[in-house]
């Protein structure tokens, strides 16, 4: 969204309540549960942007297709490229960025294998976590005044503070759990899955970190509690490079496997969570003071 808007990504992240928050799925570690995905997030981050959101999901008919190619190309040359998700891989979101005729469309998404876009047709628009677009039509009234939207933002973090302590837990209390990844194979998915959510919180932190320092300039009152919160937030950044941030790669999955590096990671998720804690505490602070 923030490629497809021209707007910055860390003002959207924390707009919208990304930045502040941990999801994961402690049933079948799927990393695609710590994207943001969910109506409420994208709806904010659309807020910030400037634009609604129209989602218009597969399957479609011989006239509902012509419809959605041609909005589709209406929305490309308009440079407000749609959102679509599961075109390539799995269901994360990336962009239609452009088209070969009125049968095949290029994409991108974060699955690329190249420099070059991907190229989907028809086929690849099945339902709604595979090929699915979501047009990002101009809101006439713009994105609104930036004082309430990063208000909103941080309201939607505080609001998400227990869920996201209580996935942490569950996270570090899910890798101490040596019985769970008796079985090799699964515990090399697992091991990837660890490591994608790391990235992803990683990444959520930082710009929640660039966001929380961005807002002195809004709100002068709270300065000090932004602050702390944001160098909380780098605190877990940093822990989470040591343990590793970096490309994913078999020596990753090798590491995971031995139960005595997994309990290093709960440890190191533990410290993580005080960070968060601590964060948490100086958000309530600075919202308070907030009018």
């Amino acid at each position: 969204m923030a490629a497809a808007t021209k707007t910055e990504y860390d003002w959207l992240m924390g707009c919208s309540g990304a930045a502040f928050d941990v999801t994961i799925d402690l049933a079948g570690f799927d990393p695609m549960s710590a994207s943001p995905r969910d109506p409420g997030t994208l709806d904010l981050a659309a807020r910030a942007a400037g634009v609604r959101l129209d989602d218009v999901p597969p399957p479609y008919d011989d006239d509902l297709r012509e419809l959605v190619g041609s909005r589709i190309r209406e929305a490309i040359d308009d440079k407000m490229p749609p959102l679509v998700r599961g075109a390539v891989g799995p269901s994360e979101y990336g962009l239609i960025v452009g088209y070969t005729d009125n049968e095949r469309f290029l994409v991108r998404t974060f699955f690329d294998k190249g420099d070059k876009p991907g190229e989907i047709g028809w086929p690849d628009f099945m339902d709604a976590e595979h090929g699915a677009p979501v047009f990002l039509d101009v809101d006439r009234d713009g994105p609104g005044d930036r004082a309430s939207l990063a208000k909103a933002g941080l309201d939607a973090g505080i609001a998400r503070a227990a869920a996201s302590e209580e996935a942490l837990t569950g996270w570090a209390a899910a890798l101490r759990d040596d019985a769970r990844w008796a079985d090799a194979k699964h515990a090399g998915t697992a091991a990837f899955a660890d490591h994608a959510m790391r990235v992803v919180l990683a990444d959520k932190r930082r710009a929640a970190g660039r966001f929380l320092r961005g807002l002195r300039s809004l709100f002068t009152t709270p300065g000090g509690d932004l602050l702390r919160a944001a160098e909380s937030y780098g605190y877990v950044v940093d822990a989470l490079d040591k343990l590793g941030t970096k490309p994913f790669d078999p020596s990753v999955a090798m590491r995971f496997i031995d139960a005595g590096h997994r309990r290093g990671i709960a440890k190191a998720l533990d410290g993580v969570l005080g960070h968060e804690r601590e964060a948490h505490d100086a958000l309530r602070a600075a919202r308070a003071t907030i009018r």
